[in-house]
């Protein structure tokens, strides 16, 4: 075989290689960063907004005041007896 022969014939493994080396991160990787990018959107879905935050901030704030002035009727109770 000559030397050009023998080019030719690597180029056309390598290339046979870059296709089947392309073909299998499409199968194998493609598949799990799709679902690995599903996923991440299910959990951003999941977290609160800002604006949900806000309205449970407030709710905790009202529940707080609320415990607040409970447990000083409770002390003021506990005195009076």
């Amino acid at each position: 075989m000559t030397k050009e022969e023998l080019q030719e014939i690597r180029s056309i493994v390598q290339e046979e290689n870059t296709k089947q080396m392309n073909l299998m991160i499409e199968n194998f990787f493609v598949p799990k960063f799709n679902l690995l990018a599903e996923n991440q959107q299910i959990m951003m879905e999941r977290f609160a907004k800002p604006e949900d935050l806000e309205v449970l901030d407030t709710r905790v704030s009202a529940l707080e005041a609320m415990v607040k002035k409970i447990n000083r009727e409770l002390k003021e109770l506990k005195k009076a007896q």
